[in-house]
């Protein structure tokens, strides 16, 4: 019987979102429940209800002012590169995280954790407890799919082989790895293998993903679940008010464009998008995030939204969506039955903007390194005409519509890592209980 879980979490909103999803239904499912995030989320974690734990610093600063930023829109070979061979600001980050993820999880009867915290299966292993990998974005080797964080290839061996990247990125930390084992009363490990190994074996991986949008890997080795994506209702009463409600009223549909937690796009690229849009026809609901749109002239063509909206329910009120293509932005589109377009900035949003186009919901991504008038112009206005993007997107919607995935995931953590101590309420329970 499980008592305690400790989720283990970095990144931004699109990585600690769905963790307080599952965290509260976790909890709910009485299990006690600790949910370890960057420094800059603790309050959030705190305001939603659950137990908040330190790991790592600011990320948010590190994204907007630090070495990720220096990256984005760079080749993914550069993103990989930092990656392995970091600066002494993300290497101390990082190291960071390593550390608090092992106070974090001190009195854990199970775990479950980022791909980017690699030492949580050994405090899996030094406490025999089990652990659960959440699979954001593809981490689980396949002859199909790379490594999502790198672009794949046709070639079977090659796409299998990038999964190594993951054994290689623990050199670069090897030392406080090393440090942080020998504290656990571990010994020595073997660098190059697989880095999410548990009492021998590579973790059983969860992955946050509806199994529409993400194909199964068809290699051994990995116990590997889809639950679909972990959402929560904030706000269910929600309905678009004032300015907002005006401009949606004043014209045809609108296309949302928003690139979340990512880097700005600098004066130029925001001047750039919006005049695609104009030359597509187009009309659009900015979301600001981190970007530029409050330091430039918007038209009447353009909404600024610059405090919370619900994305959930936002997107059913657009006719298409242009995003930077993180797993949160790009499963909420596709649950709304609405296109779409990205435009990545680094890491795994390639690998969703590839799958978008796919699937047959949108154009082809074009990373924002790539950007010009034309392409863009012409991207914007494939999405917002054509009718096959319309329908597959309606299609894939209501399919996702119909999945639950955080009772789901409760379900499959349930036979992974046994019943919650003491407590009366079941899976099956909870999955009435959040069925939609």
């Amino acid at each position: 019987m499980v008592r305690r879980i400790s989720l283990l979490t970095v990144g931004t909103l699109g990585d600690v979102g769905p963790m307080v999803a599952l965290g509260l239904a976790l909890k709910e499912a009485g299990y006690e429940v600790s949910l370890a995030a960057p420094e800059d989320f603790m309050d959030y974690v705190a305001s939603k209800g659950l137990e908040a734990r330190r790991c790592g610093t600011d990320f948010s600063k590190f994204m907007k002012e630090g070495e990720m930023a220096e990256i984005a829109g760079a080749h993914t070979l550069v993103t990989v590169k930092k990656w392995l061979s970091p600066g002494p600001d993300m290497r101390a980050l990082f190291e960071g995280i390593l550390r608090d993820s092992v106070a974090a999880s001190a009195d854990a009867d199970a775990i479950l954790f980022h791909p980017a915290i690699s030492i949580a299966p050994e405090i899996a292993e030094a406490k025999k407890i089990p652990a659960i990998m959440v699979g954001l974005g593809s981490v689980s080797p396949s002859a199909e799919n790379l490594l999502s964080v790198i672009p794949g290839t046709g070639i079977p061996a090659w796409n299998r082989y990038g999964y190594k990247t993951l054994s290689l990125q623990r050199l670069a930390y090897r030392r406080v790895i090393a440090e942080i084992r020998k504290s656990l009363g571990l010994g020595r490990s073997f660098w190059l293998t697989h880095p999410h190994r548990v009492h021998g074996k590579r973790a059983p991986v969860l992955y946050p993903v509806s199994p529409v949008l993400q194909p199964r890997p068809s290699e051994e080795g990995d116990e590997i679940y889809f639950s679909g994506y972990w959402f929560r209702d904030e706000a269910p009463n929600w309905r678009p008010s004032g300015k907002l409600a005006d401009f949606l009223a004043a014209g045809p549909k609108p296309i949302y464009i928003g690139f979340g937690s990512m880097p700005a796009l600098g004066i130029e690229r925001t001047e750039m998008v919006l005049r695609a849009c104009e030359a597509a026809g187009q009309r659009a609901v900015l979301f600001k995030g981190r970007g530029e749109f409050d330091r430039v002239p918007l038209s009447d063509n353009f909404h600024l939204v610059d405090q919370f909206v619900p994305h959930d329910k936002l997107f059913r009120e657009v006719a298409a969506i242009v995003h930077h293509g993180g797993l949160g932005t790009t499963s909420s589109a596709l649950r709304a039955g609405r296109p779409n377009f990205v435009g990545p900035f680094m890491m795994d949003q390639k690998y969703w903007g590839r799958r978008i186009f796919q699937l047959g919901a949108g154009p082809d991504q074009l990373p924002i390194q790539d950007w010009t008038l034309d392409l863009l112009t012409e991207r914007i206005r494939d999405l917002a005409t054509n009718p096959s993007y319309a329908l597959k997107a309606a299609e894939i919607g209501r399919v996702m519509q119909q999945e639950n995935g955080t009772a789901r995931a409760v379900e499959i953590i349930e036979s992974l890592i046994g019943s919650p101590a003491g407590s009366a309420v079941s899976s099956a329970a909870l999955s009435r209980k959040f069925a939609s």
